[in-house]
Order: structure tokens, then sequence, then C-alpha cells
């Protein structure tokens, strides 16, 4: 199904990240990518706030070998950005 306006989630998205980042999952995955970035940034708003969430999801992690989670999600890796994410909350409590 096309949509003209995205869903307010992605909206949101977008707004913190830019549209380059959630094109390109869109384009490599498709929505089920994009609700994978949703729900990382989901969680990273309940501990950090919009800066550190933004700067954490598209920074270079070397748990994902380098890329930015939403660089691994783009790549179909959004188990291991789910892992890593949780990991390193885990840490900030």
């Amino acid at each position: 199904m096309y949509r003209d306006e995205p869903l307010d989630d992605e909206a949101e998205l977008r707004e913190l990240v830019g549209d380059v980042p959630v094109d390109a999952i869109g384009a490599s995955v498709g929505m089920d990518g994009v609700a994978a970035a949703v729900d990382a940034m989901r969680l990273l708003q309940g501990w950090v706030d919009d800066d550190a969430a933004r700067a954490w999801l598209l920074g270079a992690l070397r748990r994902l070998d380098g890329r930015s989670p939403l660089g691994a999600i783009a790549a179909g890796a959004a188990d291991d950005v789910s892992e890593v994410l949780r990991a390193w909350l885990a840490a900030q409590s």
C-alpha cells in the first residue's frame, strides 16, 4: 500500500534522524525495518534525550561492525541492533 504521508511514529523518527536514513531502511527492508527503527527510538526515548538518541542511532558502533544502528537495520540486522541497544541501555543504569 502506498502512503503519501508517513505514520506518526515514522514522522517522529524522520524528525529525529532525517529522511535519508529512514528512506534507506524503507527501500532496502521495507516497513518492518522502519518499525524496528521506531522501536529502537522509543526504547532510547525512555532513557536519554533526543540528542543522545539521535547520536546513538546514527553513530558507528563497534558492536555493529562499524555500522550505525540505522545502517545495520537497513542491512537487515534489526535483531543485532535490538541486542546491542538492550545491552547499551542496561549499562546506562
